[in-house]
């Protein structure tokens, strides 16, 4: 490569990461349901566990969407792909949810649609960006699920905002249109680093690359032992994530009353905690290995839950916000220890089918925490430390195998 093309592309890389930061910024708002829960539950008479099941659905959807992503962007354009049909399936989710009637009205616009929508445009705008990058993958990995984590924070505060002003149907139909639109100028502009640029960084890269375990694919992956054990730590830690995650700006407003706007900042606390606690927790594995890691992230857990019981007992506003900090922070760092995980016990060569189907423990955990969280705020509480120690006890059991 030509020392003129060499400068062309590291300079326009940069220009694409904070593409796809806005990108994952918008797709991060599926972390937000929370913000339309409450005006929807108020309308409509639902209870807090049909109203939940409507973010369990769109986790669900959203695993599913990430693994079709994964498998449509290995062609040429796939990135290019995922992008449109997410805008469509965006464009036509908000847009129904604007008019929904029933429960099952929003189980699929929001439920479905969004969230399958979103599961495409999220595994599309990481894996491409990140190709962009071989030569700083942690700290790129970090930044874009950052950006992902920070998304229910700042459109969430704008969606309260203007469901207070404009009630919740408006506020569905301007999201249809501004995220077809974001997602349409993503397709348009992003694009795949050429194999030559990636060979010429990899090749330079000052930092030795860390060998995997193994290469393997998804069928040898599925058949490990460790992939099973980590797979279930993956699903209870995520699960005591989503459980404050699918609550926090209902649990908001016993501290602030009916002000949905302040509520849903508070609530964004955690979305800010979450995206740093990625890029933390990434670059902890990189420094001291997947079980301490893991073990540290599950003591994060327990902590954040017994100041959370401290929240409840003295409705004390700045223990509630340093409750959310701990419980952003620990959430926020299953997602990089996921990703971490994969690639280094299972390769890096299979990675873009691989990851995806490790975050397929979404689908159980967002079952399993909003259930927990519909009973009762001290329950949910304690449920999470002892998911927490389970999951400690779960990091004990796994075991490096011989490298091949």
């Amino acid at each position: 490569m030509n020392e003129k093309a060499l400068k062309r592309q590291m300079s326009s890389r940069w220009a694409l990461l904070v593409l796809g930061v806005i990108l994952l910024l918008f797709l991060g708002l599926i972390y937000g349901w929370s913000i339309f829960r409450s005006p929807l539950q108020s309308e409509f008479g639902w209870t807090d566990s049909q109203a939940s099941l409507t973010f369990s659905i769109s986790m669900m959807t959203f695993c599913l969407g990430g693994l079709v992503g994964g498998i449509i962007n290995k062609g040429k354009n796939g990135f290019r792909i995922n992008l449109i049909a997410a805008a469509v399936l965006l464009a036509i989710g908000f847009f129904s949810a604007s008019n929904i009637q029933s429960l099952m009205g929003i189980y699929l616009s929001y439920g479905v649609c969004c969230g399958f929508g979103v599961g495409l445009g999220y595994n599309t705008a990481i894996s491409t960006i990140v190709k962009w990058f071989p030569d700083k993958q942690g700290l790129i990995s970090g930044i874009t699920l950052m950006g992902f984590g920070f998304g229910s924070m700042i459109l969430g505060t704008v969606a309260g905002a203007m469901i207070q002003s404009m009630g919740w149907r408006v506020t569905f139909r301007i999201f249809a249109v501004a995220f077809a639109i974001v997602m349409v100028v993503g397709a348009l502009l992003l694009r795949n680093a050429g194999a030559e640029f990636v060979a010429y960084l990899s090749q330079g890269s000052s930092k030795a690359v860390t060998p995997a375990v193994e290469e393997v694919g998804a069928a040898v992956m599925l058949r490990r032992r460790n992939f099973w054990i980590y797979f279930v730590w993956a699903i209870i830690l995520s699960a005591a994530g989503l459980a404050i995650i699918n609550s926090s700006a209902p649990y908001a407003q016993l501290f602030v009353g009916e002000n949905l706007t302040l509520a849903a900042s508070i609530a964004g606390i955690v979305s800010i905690a979450n995206g740093v606690g990625r890029v933390i927790f990434g670059g902890m594995f990189d420094k001291i290995g997947y079980r301490l890691t893991m073990l540290i992230d599950c003591v994060v857990f327990v902590v954040a839950s017994l100041v959370l019981m401290a929240s409840f007992a003295t409705k004390s506003m700045p223990v509630l916000v340093i409750a959310f900090i701990l419980i952003g922070l620990a959430y926020g760092g299953v997602t990089p220890t996921n990703s971490a995980f994969i690639a280094y016990f299972f390769g890096r060569e299979n990675y873009a089918v691989n990851f995806p189907i490790v975050n397929l423990n979404l689908i159980f955990a967002s079952f399993l925490g909003p259930m927990v969280g519909n009973g009762g705020y001290m329950m949910t509480f304690g449920a999470i430390i002892v998911f927490a120690i389970v999951g400690a006890v779960l990091v004990f059991l796994l075991k490096k195998p011989e490298q091949n």
